[in-house]
């Protein structure tokens, strides 16, 4: 029976456990940059980061540090183990954003939605405002994405001090964006074509949402 990615991931926190603190390091900030390559086969990616775990565990046993095995430069390594492996399908890709998409929308939905469900009152859509908060959010969600995959391999090969450091600034780019986003949501006057909903629509639509991404979700993970 082929090995499910989700189980391969597992093997590899159980055996992770394994390793020396310097050894664990050494080898966690490789993992961590590898896998920050999202545009890189999810299988491929996780049985070589599997292999040379066993590989590293094995030299442990005879004493051998990882800079030992694998070099002093894990940096260079990772470009070159990044560079071997095989693209992600573009099927699979699409498939992966859309799962993002879905329930950064569901969650948005649900969370706008239980207001008007508590109070039952139904509510005016304005179609104009409703494009524009819902290109602003898949913006930020790009945007979210994208940073969030900067600071790994930011923070890859660090010292533990400058990683504190980053992570600092990136928590206040966070806060900015999320404040950027309110002053927009308040600063835009609803606009366009108006229509009425009931008050468990938006509330019902951000659940069936969450729904189909989990399904999908599932899906993808049967898949690989």
């Amino acid at each position: 029976m082929k090995v499910t990615v989700k189980e391969l991931i597992r093997q590899n926190n159980e055996k992770r456990k394994l390793l020396t603190k310097e050894n664990q390091k050494y080898y966690e900030d490789l993992l961590v940059y590898i896998r920050a390559n999202l545009s890189r086969d999810e299988r491929a990616t996780e049985e070589v980061l599997l292999e040379m775990l066993d590989h590293l565990l094995e030299a442990q046993k005879e004493g051998k540090t990882a800079k030992e095995v694998f070099g002093k430069n894990p940096k260079e390594l990772a470009e070159e183990i990044i560079a071997s492996l095989p693209k992600e399908s573009w099927k699979r890709q699409s498939e992966f954003i859309l799962e993002i998409v879905m329930t950064l929308f569901g969650w948005y939905m649900i969370v706008s939605g239980i207001g008007p469900l508590i109070k039952k009152e139904d509510q005016t859509i304005y179609s104009g405002t409703l494009i524009v908060s819902g290109l602003l959010l898949i913006a930020s969600l790009a945007m979210f994405i994208y940073f969030v995959v900067v600071l790994l391999k930011k923070e890859a090969f660090q010292e533990q001090k400058k990683k504190r450091t980053i992570s600092i600034l990136f928590g206040f780019l966070i806060a900015g964006l999320f404040a950027l986003s309110l002053i927009v949501k308040f600063a835009i006057q609803p606009f366009g074509a108006s229509f009425e909903v009931s008050y468990y629509t938006i509330f019902g639509l951000g659940c069936f949402l969450l729904l189909a991404a989990y399904i999908l979700k599932k899906m993808r993970e049967q898949n690989t």
